[in-house]
């Protein structure tokens, strides 16, 4: 079997998911540097499953689903994994999971409420996104090499904050879309 090549973008975000247990497994064994390495390569081929689908038209109705979703599944892992550590307060992993969550019921009461679900990621959820795989490259190379606490700091305190804005913002951009599609219908 040939893969097309429009469906290379959806291949590589595949297998960033599948990597998900494996990063799980090596951060728990302490094999810190494969983990390091592994987080990297998730995130290179994050920008470079969304680059390829862009620049060449590559995109997908799936793709458009499986690349949030490999991105949730990367990050909640690592985070509820740092948590379990002890490399970050519980409450940042909860603030990471309850934004998730929050955002998954807001876009199935979308659903519901329009009959219409375009996954159309906002700019500040592109950003949240790249502070926290930053963040989690960061507390994973602490443990191999020196990192300045400070910096650990300044990066956890982003995340909430980019955290925070990003599903404020997707809860303001759905309510009013819904609230539009709605009075429409009426």
């Amino acid at each position: 079997m040939i893969l097309k090549a429009k469906y290379i973008p959806n291949a590589i975000t595949s297998i960033r998911i599948l990597c998900v247990p494996c990063l799980i497994w090596m951060l728990f064994h302490q094999q810190f540097e494969r983990s390091l390495i592994l987080v990297l390569l998730m995130g290179v081929s994050d920008a470079l499953d969304g680059f390829l689908a862009r620049c060449y038209d590559w995109k997908t109705t799936l793709g458009a689903y499986l690349d949030p979703l490999a991105d949730k599944l990367m990050l909640l892992s690592a985070f509820i994994t740092f948590a379990a550590l002890g490399w970050v307060p519980w409450w940042l992993a909860a603030v990471i999971v309850v934004r998730d969550v929050i955002l998954l019921v807001g876009a199935f009461y979308y659903h519901l409420a329009t009959r219409q679900l375009k996954m159309e990621p906002l700019a500040i959820s592109k950003i949240n996104t790249c502070t926290q795989i930053i963040l989690a490259i960061s507390l994973i190379y602490v443990q191999i090499g020196p990192l300045y606490e400070q910096i650990l700091n300044v990066l956890m305190t982003i995340v909430v904050c980019t955290t925070v804005a990003s599903g404020m913002r997707y809860v303001i951009k759905w309510s009013r879309q819904a609230s539009k599609i709605t009075q429409k219908q009426m």
